[in-house]
């Protein structure tokens, strides 16, 4: 039974997949890569931890059950992320929730005032979109289920944020921006103080 017409979705990838797959690491090495995504996983945490809406946490990895104990967990859904995305997002709203929002573990300058906006922002918008600075996007939220908008998403990431607006054009829905932020691809994506 949902508590809220609202849910948050967070997108918790492998960590041992992420470390590999990342620029990150030929700059700083494997062990603060490592600290750098635990930094990213409390923050995230943190964050979500202020907003009062029903919680869900996409896991990839078993081994960080514990971490999530607030959360209601979706096991890994998928092996590609547009696949596991688009599964969240349709369970959540078959579920009944009518507001959904996902976001990602690697934006360091996520704020929960970020998430309560984008919320506001799907009162009056079918899809809110927060773009990253590299062409992804660091949160997605809809008013309903749109499969379409995860067709493209196991292409190039750097395509991703063209890819969804071709996809929301096409269904003509209306959508806002919330400010671009950067997410953790390279050590000047790195908040100072993690450093």
């Amino acid at each position: 039974m949902i508590e809220f017409n609202q849910a948050l979705i967070v997108l918790a990838r492998d960590k041992e997949t992420t470390v590999a797959n990342t620029r990150l690491k030929a700059s700083v090495g494997d062990f603060k890569t490592r600290e750098i995504f635990h930094h990213l996983l409390i923050h995230t945490q943190e964050i979500a931890s202020y907003t009062t809406m029903d919680k869900y946490v996409v896991l990839e990895d078993k081994s960080d059950f514990g971490l999530w104990e607030e959360y209601i967990i979706f096991p890994r859904l998928a092996h590609s992320p547009g696949e596991s995305m688009s599964l969240a997002f349709n369970l959540a709203f078959a579920t009944g929730y009518q507001e959904v929002v996902m976001i990602g573990m690697d934006c360091p300058h996520l704020s929960p005032e970020l998430l309560n906006e984008a919320f506001a922002i799907l009162k009056r918008n079918e899809v809110v979109i927060g773009p990253a600075q590299h062409g992804g996007f660091y949160l997605l939220g809809m008013r309903r289920f749109y499969p379409e908008l995860f067709e493209f998403i196991d292409s190039s990431s750097s395509h991703w944020l063209r890819r969804l607006l071709t996809a929301i054009n096409n269904l003509q829905l209306r959508f806002t921006f919330l400010p671009t932020l950067n997410i953790v691809q390279e050590l000047a994506d790195v908040p100072e103080e993690w450093l």
